[in-house]
């Protein structure tokens, strides 16, 4: 393998045959290898296994350093053959495409629509230009708006593609008699090898593994609609971005549906459940502003405290007060004043280790990291909350414990169990009757 300038024809024959010194064109050809060689631009290799100069390594003093979590820094590479070179730039196509995709919120065929010089301004903000394919067979050209780092990967990748017009297209150009130029990736093989080639280098470069899963273009569309769906008064302008402006029109709750939080999405979200708790207290802050006691049982006082003092944070300040008809308001506020709510079937648990009673049920040193549900004691336990909600469930265990208590064939023993019990109920019963009342 020779690089730099060389006569044509030295690269282009691989047949020792062309070397043949006992003819003028072959010896010419030798001497110029022998040269490049001796000059160090070349490498010997067996020309029986012409194929081994790919893994032959090369130094790498230019490349970047980057810094470990124990606070090191290290070179990227520190050497690298041809081999490897093609694993970079696959990995490198591959990253681009995942962050264009789940930044800018474009469906896959819009993200390989992208041609060179796509990068624009669009009512004064940096936007990228693409085609949409999906239902339309006008094809319309249009606009969404983009980050910096956005942009300088669609610039990186306009060096990276050989493709006259597109950036996403094969990482070889055809050669020979192949003719086939058309633009064009399989987004779902290049997430693979995305996530496969970090897992494969994280140990050397100090990155965190991704954990395996099934991973598509469509999911981070759907993840950054519902991130950009929390942001109060962000309804207008992700209805832009998606290009649901015109459904908007008509409908009016496209977006809003579209970036509404869901159960199968809750595993992608570390702070999934703290945002759907908060969705179900807005109600129970809307009630608690008439003044009225929206829960009882042991944990309500904490609830009613908490819940005023959202009140007045919103009633005290007046970018807030101008808001309070954005829900998305009341959530973010009560997402931070109850981190730990953990929503139930018969009641919601205000988690705190100290007060928890199911925690008295684990070894020590498995307490304090989340409710144990076998153990709840929701008549009893100082984290738990009662509401209107779960009236039908305790008002239906309460005439089943009725019934079981007047059995006749019943043990007293297990008798005394069943009044024990129906105490407890009776008493949350009592108390969601007199709820509504300050």
């Amino acid at each position: 393998m020779i690089w730099g300038p060389t006569p044509p024809d030295v690269n282009r024959h691989r047949n020792n045959k062309r070397f043949d010194q006992r003819n003028r064109t072959g010896a010419a050809r030798a001497r110029v290898v022998s040269q490049a060689v001796a000059d160090g631009r070349g490498i010997p290799v067996d020309s029986d296994l012409w194929a081994g100069w790919r893994a032959y390594p090369l130094q790498c003093p230019d490349a970047a350093h980057i810094q470990s979590e124990d606070g090191t820094s290290a070179p990227w590479r520190t050497q690298i053959s041809a081999i490897e070179l093609a694993f970079e730039l696959h990995m490198l196509r591959a990253a681009i495409y995942v962050f264009v995709a789940a930044l800018t919120l474009m469906r896959d065929s819009e993200v390989q629509e992208i041609q060179r010089d796509a990068v624009r301004t669009y009512f004064g903000s940096p936007a990228v230009c693409s085609r949409k394919t999906k239902l339309d067979p006008t094809r319309p050209e249009l606009y969404w708006w983009i980050i910096e780092p956005v942009a300088e990967a669609l610039a990186v990748l306009e060096h990276l593609s050989w493709h006259p017009t597109h950036l996403f297209a094969t990482l070889r150009p055809p050669t020979g008699k192949q003719t086939h130029t058309e633009p064009g990736i399989h987004s779902d093989a290049e997430i693979d090898f995305f996530i496969n080639g970090v897992n494969t280098i994280a140990h050397r470069h100090g990155l965190a593994r991704i954990p395996p899963s099934h991973v598509r273009s469509h999911m981070f569309r759907k993840t950054m609609s519902q991130l950009a769906g929390r942001e109060p008064d962000s309804e207008v302008a992700l209805g832009l971005q998606l290009k649901h402006a015109a459904r908007r029109a008509l409908a009016n709750r496209t977006t809003q549906a579209y970036a509404q939080m869901d159960a199968s999405w809750a595993k992608e979200f570390d702070t999934e459940l703290q945002q759907a708790a908060a969705r179900k207290l807005v109600d129970l802050l809307r009630g608690r502003r008439q003044g009225e006691r929206v829960a009882v049982g042991p944990g309500a006082a904490r609830l009613h405290a908490g819940l005023d003092k959202v009140l007045d944070t919103i009633d005290n300040n007046p970018q807030l007060r101008a808001q309070i008809a954005d829900e998305r308001v009341e959530e973010a506020l009560l997402a931070d004043e109850f981190p730990n709510l953990h929503l139930g079937t018969i009641n919601h648990c205000m988690f705190d280790a100290p007060q928890a009673e199911c925690q008295d049920e684990l070894p020590v040193a498995q307490r304090g990291l989340a409710p144990l549900l076998g153990a709840c004691q929701p008549a009893r336990c100082r984290n738990s909350t009662i509401t209107r909600a779960h009236a039908p469930y305790w008002v239906a265990e309460e005439d089943d414990l009725t019934a079981r208590s007047k059995e006749p064939g019943l043990s007293p023993p297990r008798r005394e169990a069943v009044f024990v019990r129906l105490t407890d109920v009776q008493r949350i019963t009592r108390a969601l009757e007199e709820e509504g009342t300050a």
